[in-house]
């Protein structure tokens, strides 16, 4: 079953996964338990017409927040596409577009005793040509000359806990110990536990969230031993997520999950598999997200290469035991260091 969000560098499989969807679906950890409230059913007696949020309880918060963004029902299928562009961002220089990225997620929460929600999830990313459109196996490098092969992103785990609090991440280590994960809490950030509290924003029929973390993890690459494909020891990223939906929609309590869409930007180090090495600068991602009612909604193109290539990702199946898998993970299981 999932861990909650305790112990050191437990946040790595989010913050090197590189897809939107599982990213925002593991990145807090869980607090205190509270009673499980209005939004989980329409027909109980006495329900109420409306849901009356509280946006300065963390429960409405986190209740409000699964609900526009995965389910409240326990193992209830969702199903996520994420769409952009990513840029090389080289000091004093204009970013250049490199490739596209487009892919999927699907996944389910569980409700835990004390309120929680556990999540899990699996998910797939596809480069592609800027010109094109199509996917893309091999990838001509600006900055190296050199021709590099495409590692799609493939995970099959990534699963975490949402509580009623954040949690402090502990110190990436002797280096760096004062470097901490900082999660925004926008309107409560005097409070010393850190409560769930999100940005939440009503526009005439809209409702907007923010959630978004910058934070820096120990590299999985040794750079001693990875030369070419290691930025470093230590990984800096930021992961900014957005979403809106209807608010009536949000605040019915006949409905367990609300249609939305949204945006992910994020901030990382080169890939392995451009193989930057030290190479100064990072890429910058910019994408829309939307929630889909099923794979059936995918583009054609997308849908026919992961029946190809990735089929197991488009299976309503996951082993919940299975520990989280970042893509630098499954860059070192699939690959041997590049010759330097």
């Amino acid at each position: 079953m999932p861990h909650h969000f305790d112990s050191p560098f437990s946040r790595r499989n989010i913050l090197l996964g590189g897809a939107a969807l599982a990213a925002a679906s593991a990145l807090p950890g869980c607090g205190q338990g509270q009673d499980q409230n209005q939004v989980q059913s329409g027909d109980q007696d006495g329900a109420q017409d409306r849901i009356d949020y509280d946006w300065m309880n963390p429960m409405d918060n986190l209740e409000a927040y699964f609900k526009l963004t995965n389910s409240l029902k326990d193992r209830d299928w969702v199903h996520g596409w994420y769409s952009g562009l990513v840029f090389g961002m080289l000091p004093n220089n204009t970013p250049d577009a490199l490739f596209g990225l487009e892919g999927f997620g699907l996944g389910y929460t569980v409700r835990q005793e004390d309120g929680a929600f556990a999540s899990f999830w699996k998910e797939v990313g596809f480069y592609k040509d800027l010109r094109t459109n199509e996917i893309i196996e091999t990838w001509e490098n600006p900055y190296t000359g050199e021709t590099n092969k495409v590692m799609h992103i493939h995970n099959r785990m990534v699963k975490g806990v949402f509580g009623t609090n954040f949690r402090s991440q502990a110190p990436v280590g002797d280096q760096a110990g004062e470097m901490f994960f900082k999660f925004p809490n926008y309107r409560a950030s005097d409070d010393p536990s850190n409560p769930f509290i999100l940005n939440w924003q009503t526009s005439g029929d809209q409702t907007s969230v923010w959630l978004d973390f910058r934070g820096v993890v120990p590299n999985l690459l040794d750079p001693e031993v990875w030369v070419r494909e290691s930025t470093g020891e230590l990984l800096p990223v930021c992961e900014m997520f957005e979403y809106v939906c209807n608010d009536d929609d949000l605040r019915n309590p006949a409905l367990d999950r609300v249609k939305h869409s949204g945006s992910w930007i994020r901030l990382a180090p080169w890939l392995p598999w451009q193989m930057m090495g030290r190479h100064e600068g990072r890429l910058f991602y910019r994408c829309t997200t939307r929630g889909l009612g099923s794979l059936d909604e995918l583009p054609a193109n997308i849908l026919a290469y992961a029946e190809q290539n990735y089929p197991e990702y488009l299976v309503n199946e996951l082993d919940e035991d299975m520990p989280s898998e970042s893509s630098f993970e499954v860059y070192m299981k699939e690959n041997e260091p590049a010759p330097t």
